[in-house]
């Protein structure tokens, strides 16, 4: 009875103090309650013991941390990203390029990539590292070399900066040439340069293949001579 009787009377003090502690859990709960979904991977920061954990990656699930550190969730998936730039050949035509890069963090090294590189490492590291690449390969070919040259130089030059990407913990699985854009008069006239070059071989061929066949004919007619 007597501690029923207590109970009473410190009643208002109880539920003041729950009430207090479940509005402080509340009132913190998305500093100390995280989920990391399906595709996804954590970073933890300790403010007060090493900072960033850079030898875990927190996986899929619900993790509690204390309401004073921090939890850096990354995108693991493959993803895709559309860039557009415009660079100068060497003879100083500007030329804008569409491209496409697919990518994905290497997940064993989250804590390392937040730590070196940031959250926004795709426009930090992979963007400017393929791009920096396209602008020197460009940089020493003719509009003409740009508009002619074969995927396979393109792949060579892009296999360099997919391994500098390497190096800063990011994976770049393929980057597309979507488009290369030039002025439209100087488009047109390497079209009519190459199709006038196209007509020349052509009617080379025609020679050619008109001459063999006089030479068969003429064999032939000795032969039945």
């Amino acid at each position: 009875k007597n501690i029923r009787q207590k109970i009473r009377n410190n009643l208002p003090q109880i539920t003041a103090v729950v009430l207090t502690f479940l509005f402080i859990f509340f009132y913190l709960y998305n500093h100390i309650v995280h989920t990391i979904q399906s595709g996804e991977g954590g970073v933890k920061y300790l403010r007060f013991f090493g900072g960033t954990v850079v030898d875990r990656v927190y996986g899929e699930g619900i993790h509690f941390i204390f309401p004073w550190d921090k939890m850096y969730i990354y995108n693991v998936r493959i993803q895709q990203v559309a860039h557009e730039f415009d660079v100068l050949t060497k003879s100083g035509l500007k030329v804008r390029l569409s491209i496409s890069i697919r990518y994905y963090p290497e997940y064993k090294l989250l804590g390392t990539l937040h730590q070196k590189v940031g959250m926004d490492y795709v426009n930090t590291v992979v963007i400017p590292e393929i791009e920096s690449v396209l602008r020197v390969l460009i940089g020493t070919m003719e509009a003409e070399q740009v508009y002619k040259t074969e995927n396979a130089i393109y792949e060579n030059a892009l296999n360099q900066a997919v391994e500098r990407v390497a190096q800063r913990f990011v994976n770049v699985d393929v980057v597309i040439i979507k488009r290369i854009d030039m002025p439209e008069s100087v488009e047109k006239a390497i079209r009519e340069k190459i199709e006038q070059k196209h007509v020349a071989e052509a009617h080379i061929f025609r020679i050619e293949r008109e001459k063999l066949e006089a030479d068969r004919k003429r064999i032939e007619a000795q032969g039945l001579k």
